[in-house]
């Protein structure tokens, strides 16, 4: 592969992986499930501590933080792999963001992880841009963790 299709293929697997995290993030509840402004008064799934927030409303502010983070994705240009940097970059400010609004004990948890993966990727990038090739490695380990992450995220919203 030439030095000059290597920003635009790691470009374009970052895209795809964000693509999958994203449709991971939207999938957290089932058809028909409910959105914050769609639950009902606080049930057993609010724990002390909470300070009222139950696990749906929680799920559902961070799932539309990382939907309009993530939203910019979808037009990133591949020739461009600076764009994805700033946009993971981005998204990841946003999660930081929300955070304070999520009293959730259990969503609260995940937070951090979330915010982590999208930290290292852009982290990642940022050295592949600038020729550290052998970051490519690393990239592929993250995929495995974005997974890993979104799967706990869509088991907790789910339940």
């Amino acid at each position: 592969m030439t030095p000059s299709l290597l920003p635009r293929r790691i470009a374009a697997v970052t895209i795809a992986v964000v693509a999958v995290f994203g449709v991971t993030a939207c999938s957290a509840f089932p058809l028909g499930g409910p959105a914050a402004s769609e639950t009902a008064a606080p049930s057993e799934a609010d724990a002390s501590g909470d300070e009222g927030q139950s696990t749906q409303d929680a799920c559902a502010l961070v799932q539309e933080t990382i939907e309009e983070a993530t939203a910019e994705f979808d037009n990133l240009d591949a020739e461009n792999p600076a764009a994805v940097v700033e946009a993971m970059e981005a998204a990841a400010q946003s999660l930081a963001d929300v955070s304070s609004e999520v009293t959730n004990d259990e969503v609260a948890a995940l937070l951090p992880s979330l915010e982590s993966m999208f930290e290292q990727v852009s982290e990642v990038m940022a050295a592949i841009v600038a020729g550290e090739t052998d970051k490519l490695t690393e990239l592929s380990d993250l995929g495995t963790s974005f997974q890993e992450t979104t799967t706990q995220f869509q088991e907790l919203c789910a339940a």
